[in-house]
């Protein structure tokens, strides 16, 4: 008896749990501009980083625009602002570096979204030292992309469409271009695959690197909003937004034996986000 009265109770507290999570709160975040983008239009979508970079809070009502506050103040948007800026921080320093070998920075950004960490590096591209292709699959982030490079005045910078699982698709890009990286960004990428799926995407990464090219990409160690994601936000196809979390030591390990060499990463204050940076050897 007492112990279907437990399974009574759980069951009861599941339901409600639910109910709070997948009816009110789900509801009441669509007021948000940011938890309406996380909900409706993708919670993986660019355009709901760009919102969290801007810090400015939108939505229907006062309700909504407090509800976006609340969000934007979470300690997982300001990983998401701090991370922008680390890698912001690892392509300034791996210019300057190339600057001093009078050699040109070629960056790649796959599932670049806005970019915003390129952009913002508006006088390096201006100045011609640095080039960049900001590939995504989703068409309204590269109009987007393109949209924002063009009112801040970026130059040599471009945003194109395109799938990284299809065949080859990196080698196919540079025989397309004549345009080889020598830098390679996944900011938001390798966070929604598996650690066999993540591998296979690093390893042709890593083919396509000229010697010394350098990979900078993101990874969650954690979050303090796994719940609320899990229970109220959806990918743009509908799906659970389901986020794969990785200690340093697994990327140490996997890029070493990849046969990357010169493995740097960062850890926020939260321990939420890690920056990772990695070299393909000069020498065989």
């Amino acid at each position: 008896m007492r112990s279907q009265t437990a399974r009574f109770i759980k069951r009861a507290q599941v339901k409600l749990d639910d109910f709070v999570y997948k009816v009110i709160l789900k509801n009441l975040l669509k007021t948000s501009k940011l938890g309406y983008g996380c909900i409706v239009e993708g919670a993986e979508s660019g355009i709901n980083y760009e919102r969290m970079y801007n810090q400015v809070p939108e939505g229907r009502f006062l309700i909504g625009k407090f509800i976006d506050k609340a969000l934007l103040d979470l300690k997982a948007c300001q990983a998401t602002r701090r991370r922008k800026d680390e890698i912001k921080s690892f392509l300034w320093n791996e210019i300057q570096n190339n600057n001093l070998q009078n050699k040109k920075t070629k960056i790649l950004d796959l599932a670049s979204g806005g970019a915003r960490y390129l952009r913002e590096l508006r006088e390096e591209h201006n100045s011609g030292v640095v080039e960049s292709v900001c590939v995504d699959k989703d068409l309204k982030c590269v109009h987007f992309g393109r949209a924002l490079a063009g009112h801040e005045k970026v130059q040599n910078i471009r945003f194109l469409r395109g799938d990284l699982f299809k065949l080859n698709f990196l080698k196919k890009l540079g025989m397309k271009k004549i345009w080889r990286p020598n830098v390679i960004v996944a900011s938001g990428l390798l966070i929604y695959f598996n650690d066999e799926i993540v591998k296979k995407i690093i390893q042709e990464i890593y083919s396509e690197l000229p010697p010394g090219g350098v990979f900078i990409f993101q990874s969650y160690e954690n979050l303090d909003t796994k719940k609320l994601m899990r229970k109220t936000m959806a990918t743009s196809k509908g799906e659970n937004w389901t986020l794969y979390y990785r200690e340093p030591v697994f990327w140490r390990k996997l890029l070493s034996g990849i046969g990357f060499c010169d493995v740097f990463i960062t850890r926020d204050q939260w321990r939420m986000n890690n920056v990772c940076a990695a070299r393909k050897p000069r020498f065989p």
